[in-house]
């Protein structure tokens, strides 16, 4: 297996990406723990940029000009997950996950989302992306499998609801926006 080094991401972004996509299993089982965020702060920046980038063939030439907001908003939102996930496994799977170590696996899963800004691939890169979370739990942080999606589900059930909620009460506010 290929992990990233932020010291040669040339020669092993591309080469961890494979490896965690190709053979997820194998990748999380022989993960080495990190004390430290570096390398995984590194790793998923390229892929929220790779996904901006991505997203300007299919959107608009302005979601670059957001890049720093969505770049700032995706590494907030990775550190919640993170410290979320250290929290459930050492609570409800009796496991231990330091939160540096949950934010590497967090950004190695996502992955896929490099994939998220092209319509409907991007929720199948999102289902994936959840995909390779249980996986990690199930073999790198050795939680049963039903324990597993439990937490990985609570805060995807959680953000869908939220969305739906938000897209209701939006066309509540707004009727204009459900006419085509």
């Amino acid at each position: 297996m290929i992990y990233f080094e932020s010291s040669k991401p040339f020669q092993t972004f591309i080469p961890a990406i494979r490896s965690v996509l190709t053979s997820p299993t194998g990748f999380f089982t022989e993960l080495k723990p990190t004390p430290f965020f570096s390398n995984a702060i590194f790793f998923i920046s390229v892929v929220i940029f790779m996904a901006s980038f991505i997203g300007t063939i299919f959107h608009s030439l302005s979601l670059l000009f957001l890049l720093p907001v969505t770049w700032g908003l995706s590494l907030i939102g990775m550190f919640f997950w993170a410290a979320y996930m250290s929290w459930a496994v050492k609570t409800l799977g009796k496991g231990k996950l330091t939160k540096p170590h949950a934010f590497q696996i967090s950004a190695y899963a996502a992955a896929p989302l490099i994939l998220s800004a092209i319509p409907v691939v991007g929720i199948i890169a999102s289902l994936w992306n959840l995909y390779l979370l249980w996986l990690a739990l199930i073999h790198r942080c050795k939680v049963k499998a039903g324990m597993a999606a439990l937490i990985v589900a609570i805060p995807a059930v959680i953000f869908a609801a939220s969305i739906a909620a938000l897209l209701t009460l939006a066309f509540q506010v707004f009727p204009q926006l459900g006419q085509g």
